[in-house]
This record gives structure tokens, sequence and C-alpha cells, in this order.
């Protein structure tokens, strides 16, 4: 769900407390937000859905909610429907279906291990692992075995619970005003994310320079154009890199032929859902690209091809549901959250593997007893 979406239900949330003001203003609900939110809740309860987050939520409440109290409010439902569950970010997803994708083209065996679609932290949507280690500042020695004899095993793991949840929750939900100097001196350049995305918002620019100069472009094959340079411009680092780790690995590493290529990079989803969502944009002559489209591509390039529904806005859901090339994902694209809350409402409760023992006679189909000695 974006951002917006995240914020009405914090607002229903609110409301339902008790709370009728929020800043001197009166707190206003918008329609169905309110059935959402319990939809969401009762999902999530049942262990019937899972409501992950991504990259781009995680750098839009820093950017897009000023407020410190605000960002807490929001933060306080991501954290509820989500429990820091993370969709891994784009670059991740790119430099897998790369490997995928090359594994086919050689007929190799997989060179990556199976990558989990979903990391219990922030930082694994950034292509990185959370966890604590523990070191003496002065020798440099690993300290944890001292420290989980010290406090015991129950305690130890107790302390690890309470510091992962004091990590995680102040990187949803970002500083407070008065901790952003101290913060600052030690390196916290959050506008770093901004420059980036404001530098590929640039090449967006570029391209509608190009077709304003070539209006008879948006009429022809326009997909073609905006895929070749989403490749370029979004992938093809990523595919060099990899072909450096093939050979350094001595696997298979020689340059696809340009069908192949073809093949590659359209078979890979996530590339799939940018470039339509691009097109759909530069088809249009009067469209005003702003950072905001690049966040929303971003964030639905991993969760259109990869979740199985998402709410959206009007424009970035007109993009999906009207391009029959995308029609396969399936991900469900409601109108709004009424539609959403009945989806999620849909779905029956069913068993979960981890709620269940293995039964000690069901022998696996390879299971076979030792043999003599």
């Amino acid at each position: 769900m974006d951002l917006n979406h995240y914020i009405e239900m914090a607002k229903a949330s609110r409301a339902a407390d008790g709370h009728v003001m929020d800043s001197g203003r009166p707190i206003r609900v918008l329609p169905g937000y309110t059935d959402l939110l319990a939809a969401a809740r009762r999902a999530k309860t049942e262990r019937r859905a899972v409501f992950p987050l991504s990259a781009v939520h995680f750098q839009e409440v820093a950017h897009s909610v000023p407020s410190p109290r605000q960002r807490g409010h929001v933060a306080d439902v991501m954290e509820e429907l989500s429990d820091f569950t993370y969709l891994p970010g784009r670059p991740s997803i790119v430099e897998m279906e790369i490997a995928a994708g090359l594994d086919k083209v050689y007929g190799a065996p997989p060179s990556y291990a199976s990558m989990p679609l979903l990391g219990d932290s922030a930082l694994w949507a950034f292509g990185r692992s959370g966890g604590f280690r523990f070191f003496n500042e002065i020798t440099g020695e690993d300290t944890e075995a001292q420290l989980r004899e010290e406090l015991g095993d129950e305690a130890f793991e107790n302390q690890l619970v309470e510091m992962r949840y004091f990590m995680e929750r102040k990187l949803l939900e970002g500083p407070q005003d008065s901790e952003i100097a101290d913060l600052r001196a030690r390196g916290y350049a959050p506008e770093t994310f901004q420059v980036g995305t404001e530098s590929r918002l640039a090449f967006e620019l570029e391209t509608s320079a190009t077709l304003k100069k070539y209006p008879s472009w948006r009429r022809g094959r326009l997909r073609d154009l905006i895929f070749a340079r989403e490749v370029t411009h979004e992938g093809m680092t990523a595919f060099v890199h990899h072909l450096q780790q093939r050979e350094e690995k001595g696997l298979p590493h020689e340059l696809p032929e340009a069908a192949e290529m073809v093949t590659l990079w359209a078979a890979m989803p996530q590339i799939q859902v940018a470039a339509t969502m691009k097109t759909r944009y530069h088809r249009n002559p009067g469209h005003r690209w702003k950072t905001n489209h690049i966040a929303d591509i971003d964030a639905l390039a991993v969760a259109y091809a990869y979740c199985d529904a998402l709410l959206t806005d009007a424009e970035a859901r007109t993009a999906l549901s009207s391009a029959p090339e995308l029609r396969s994902f399936g991900a469900y694209l409601p109108l709004n959250a009424a539609e959403m809350a009945g989806w999620i409402d849909s779905f029956p409760e069913v068993a979960s593997p981890d709620d269940h023992v293995p039964h000690p006679l069901r022998a696996q189909p390879d299971t076979k007893p030792p043999a003599p000695l």
C-alpha cells in the first residue's frame, strides 16, 4: 500500500482510539479507511495476509511526513501490520533476475541460492542483513560469547529482541528534531537519497525532451524505446558486474547474442513493470514528471511483480491496469480502500505449516532405513 493509504489508516486508528483533534485540526477519516484498517488487522492476526514495507516506504516516511509526531503515528500502523517485514529493493531484484536469466541462457545450474522474498529488517530493503555484532572497541575482539555467558542465554536473547525492536522502530520513524544535529555530526545525510532520485528524474526529463523534438515517436514503438533506455540506464551496470562475478567464479560469462539479450531482459518482471509505467507516462506529452513518479515506479516494479495485490494512486493504477503485457502477473488492483478491504476479507483462513508438528510416521519420499553394518 502506498504511503498515502498508511497515512489515512493512521488517522482512522487515531479516531478509533477516541482522538478528535490533531495539531489543532479535526481528524477527518476518508471513506473506506476504517474498514481497511480493520480488515488488515484481522488478516494479519489470523495470518491470512502479510503487509510488507519497501525501501520506498522507508524513504518516503522521512521525506514526506515532516513532523516527528506524525511520522510516529504512521509508523505505528506500519509496524502493527508489517512487523517490520520488508520486500527487497529493486537493485537486489535486478541482480537476482539477471542471474536467473543468464543461467537459463547458458543452460547452467542456478548460480545463486534461492533468496527469500521477505526480510525482517529495513536493511533487507537495501540489500543488507540486519542483526548485531559485539566487539571490544579497543582490541576489536568479538565479545558476544562473553556477554552471553555473563547474562545467560535467555537474558541475552531478550536483550537482542529489545535492541532489534528499538533499531527497526527508529529506522522507520526517523529521528526527532532534537536528535538531527548530533546525527549529522556522525554522518547522517538523508538528502543523499533525494540526490539520487533527482538524477534519475533528470534522465526521464531528458527522454521527454527527446520525444518533444520527435513527437512521432510517441505514436510509434515507444515502448521499445523506453524499454531499451530502462535496460541501459537501470540495469546494465548490474549486468556487467554480474558477468564479472561469473568470470571470477569460473562460470559461463560470454555475452549473449542480441536476440538472447532481448529475451533475457524481457523476461525480467520488474523491468517490464517499470518500462510499462514509464511508457504510459511518456505517451502523454502533457505529463509532468516528478520525483514522486520515480519513487512510485521503484516500489510498484517490485510490488506488482511479486505481490498479490497493491493499493496505489489512480495514475499508477491506470498505468498498470491498462497494460495487456502485464496481465499475466495477476496482481489485484483495487480502485479504493473499500475494495481493498473487501478483497482482504475474502481470504480464507488456512492452516499454517508453522502451527503443525510433523507426524512422526509420515516418511519422506527419499527416506530409507540405514543399511546394516
